[in-house]
């Protein structure tokens, strides 16, 4: 049995990785139903209990080096792993798992991969080192492909994909369990329901306010208003706040954890979604919920385009007339904004799909 090794920014909390995690898992097991897979995870304990796989511990070099000798085939993604504006050590750690692969004589896949920030010159020398011995590159966008070219990574093979969260089945995903969490935040389920996904960013204030207008519309509307967070604990200060700047009472926060099928279940349920997270924008086009994003790092602007729905601007521009404007517009015709994004979301699910086929080849290839 064929078996493949799972490397990217897995059991950190954060909804949006473990939605990408659950799209691979799902999109290759469609594929080839017998494959083998693995991961390296933050939490292996926990990501074994989310995702029914394997996994081993990302920071034991032991550990990492073992598995790369046991798998067939190393995938790195997806997610945004070649950037430095968190940290120069992740780009560092990631080029590291890459190279011991290539010395092991093991494929790699970089799998519906975004592209940067870039800071550091360091950081493209490294890339252009190591992402060139890549058997092949795919990237959720045509933007991160160009990156990746602007860095000197000409060798390796580059195709432009879709983020692997939009292969998920709407079908497989459970309404219950939303619809249990929404009933004990909202006593009339049958208000519309708008999600907001916020996070900090850098030292940036001003747009809370501005949000927190956003929802003030909404909820002055009769909406259900809640406030999402992707990433646990890190989102719940910024939403906090941005309720405590709203005039109109009645928003809720979605305080408590709860793991990535659940957001996604609660997500099933919504009739519009504003964020800032990207993969709370990539699962609104899952469930083919019409959707308005707020930028503060490009990968955000090339799903929106991609998704054909709006976006309101960086966050460092932000204004509430403006974001009022376009939400009045878009939420006066629902129904024509429901058939786009459905129409987008069927696109990019088959876009998605390439990833897998291109690592089964180069699975097979090896053979």
């Amino acid at each position: 049995m064929p078996r493949i090794l799972i490397s990217g920014y897995y059991g950190f909390n954060n909804a949006g990785d473990d939605v990408v995690l659950y799209g691979i898992i799902s999109s290759l097991r469609r594929e080839q139903p017998n494959i083998s897979l693995s991961v390296l995870s933050n939490q292996p304990a926990r990501t074994t209990s989310l995702f029914g796989i394997p996994a081993y511990n990302r920071w034991r070099l032991s550990t990492i080096v073992r598995q790369l000798k046991q798998c067939d085939l190393l995938v790195m993604g997806g997610g945004t792993l070649m950037q430095d504006v968190t940290s120069p050590r992740s780009v560092l750690y990631y080029l590291g798992i890459v190279s011991i692969a290539k010395m092991l004589g093991k494929p790699v896949v970089f799998y519906a991969q975004g592209f940067g920030p870039i800071l550091k010159s360091f950081s493209r020398f490294m890339i252009k080192q190591v992402v060139n011995h890549v058997n092949v590159i795919t990237v959720r966008d045509y933007e991160s492909g160009e990156d990746f070219k602007a860095c000197g990574v000409t060798k390796a093979p580059i195709y432009v994909t879709a983020d692997p969260a939009l292969m998920i089945q709407p079908a497989d995903i459970s309404s219950q369990r939303g619809q249990e969490l929404l009933s004990r935040l909202f006593s009339d389920l049958q208000r519309p329901l708008v999600a907001f996904s916020v996070r900090n960013w850098k030292q940036e204030e001003q747009f809370k306010q501005v949000i927190a207008k956003a929802a003030d519309f909404f909820a002055s509307r009769g909406w259900n208003v809640l406030f999402l967070p992707m990433h646990y604990p890190s989102d719940l200060a910024p939403s906090h706040e941005i309720i405590s700047f709203m005039k109109e009472p009645g928003a809720k926060l979605l305080e408590m954890p709860v793991p990535f099928h659940d957001i996604m279940s609660v997500l099933k349920h919504c009739d519009y979604v504003v964020g800032m997270r990207l993969h709370s924008l990539i699962l609104a086009a899952v469930f083919q919920v019409p959707f308005t994003g707020i930028s503060y790092d490009p990968k955000i602007d090339r799903f929106v385009e991609r998704a054909g729905m709006p976006t309101a601007g960086h966050i460092q521009e932000l204004k509430a007339d403006s974001l009022l404007a376009l939400l009045e517009e878009r939420t006066g015709r629902l129904e024509e904004e429901r058939q786009i994004i459905a129409e987008r979301s069927r696109m990019l699910a088959r876009e998605a799909m390439k990833s897998s086929e291109l690592v089964l080849q180069a699975l097979a290839s090896r053979k």
